[in-house]
């Protein structure tokens, strides 16, 4: 009897589900805002389930005051009806970007379809001209789907930092602690990340090149699959070279691949406020331009301290940009309020004291094996 009541109550509560067949459904990959005339510019990217054509997406852009007007614009301009359980990023022009985006990305944030692990970026160009260059490229299918795989594969690669929905809010309502997003464009007719763009709260107020991406996560999320190639100056090295094959007058190239580190950071005093930074760099050596005495442990220890040295200058450098345009992407705000108590903590405060900021950077690196020689 009781197996019969809750066989009746599954096929009462199945019947009671909204059906929502495939084929009658625009599933939403990308979508992008930009500002127009003092209202909010809403694209998307949306596929259609078609066995005849499998590659089946259209792109839809309306105009309202809000990013719920413009969804139920977009809407009445789709034959089939938009939802965001497949989207994959969500972009916003830089334009718009710099006058704050906190109440679009709440709002994307509250649509409970929408998974807190979809991507954030910015666009160099407006949103909307992003994603139809994309739609037009004959190299890009889907630009959700690309966008989405153009992301993930840099975030394993350890060359750009994670830009979910869930971590853009954590560090937004975090007191000592900006977001960070990547910056796209389009080139050579394809979407390129061309840097990051730092936040003041929800607003831009700067960017990073690719370069100084790689610094900034060493500083925050530690390499475990991480590469870079570094620059040294020839004269330091000479000593080491055992033949001069003259590519470059002035310089050494070496590649590292296989980066793993551990970053300690401390505040040192509160009232600078000052801050040590040491940070231990283990790698591999892939290539170096140079006919250099790899089989010389002398050798070897003098190309770990110069590739240390070269590491902190570049360090120290993305550290001052950041503080020029007030934004703290690493989170010396939380060291220094874990150091001073909530009580005591004011944000608007900080952002004074963090001009003045000190940095006191020691790389520690470590050529674990070498590799081949140009």
């Amino acid at each position: 009897m009781r197996k019969i009541i809750l066989l009746c109550v599954i096929v009462i509560l199945n019947g009671c589900v909204a059906q929502k067949p495939l084929e009658e459904l625009g599933l939403i990959t990308a979508m992008g805002y930009d500002n127009e005339d003092g209202m909010l510019k809403g694209s998307i990217i949306y596929y259609e389930f078609d066995p005849m054509h499998p590659n089946n997406t259209k792109m839809v852009t309306t105009v309202a005051h809000t990013s719920k007007g413009v969804r139920q614009k977009e809407n009445l301009a789709s034959s089939r009806r938009l939802v965001s359980g497949q989207l994959r990023v969500a972009i916003y022009g830089e334009e718009l970007a710099k006058e704050g985006i906190i109440s679009i990305i709440d709002t994307l944030s509250r649509d409970a379809q929408v998974g807190t692990m979809s991507f954030l970026a910015v666009s160099r160009p407006k949103a909307q001209d992003l994603l139809r260059l994309s739609q037009e490229s004959e190299d890009i299918s889907n630009a959700g789907t690309f966008l989405y795989e153009l992301i993930t594969q840099n975030v394993e690669g350890d060359t750009l930092l994670s830009p979910t929905l869930h971590e853009f809010m954590q560090s937004y309502y975090s007191e000592g602690h900006d977001p960070v997003l990547p910056l796209l464009n389009f080139k050579e007719n394809t979407i390129v990340i061309e840097g990051l763009s730092l936040f003041q709260d929800d607003k831009v107020v700067g960017e990073l090149d690719s370069n100084d991406s790689f610094f900034l996560k060493l500083l925050l999320d530690p390499f475990e699959a991480g590469s870079i190639e570094i620059t040294l100056p020839k004269e330091q090295l000479k000593k080491y070279i055992l033949t001069k094959n003259n590519k470059q007058a002035e310089s050494v190239f070496v590649s590292l691949d296989h980066l793993r580190s551990d970053t300690e950071i401390k505040l040192q005093d509160k009232k600078v406020p000052s801050y040590s930074i040491n940070i231990t760099v283990k790698t591999r050596m892939q290539e170096i331009s140079e006919n250099y005495d790899l089989g010389n442990p002398e050798a070897i220890k003098k190309l770990e301290e110069a590739i240390g040295k070269d590491m902190e200058g570049h360090l120290i450098q993305v550290l001052e940009k950041s503080k020029e345009m007030v934004a703290d992407p690493v989170g010396f705000g939380n060291y220094y309020r874990a150091k001073v108590g909530n009580e005591s903590y004011s944000k608007d405060e900080w952002r004074e004291l963090y001009k003045d900021a000190e940095f006191k950077v020691n790389i520690k690196v470590e050529i674990l094996r070498t590799g081949v020689m140009d």
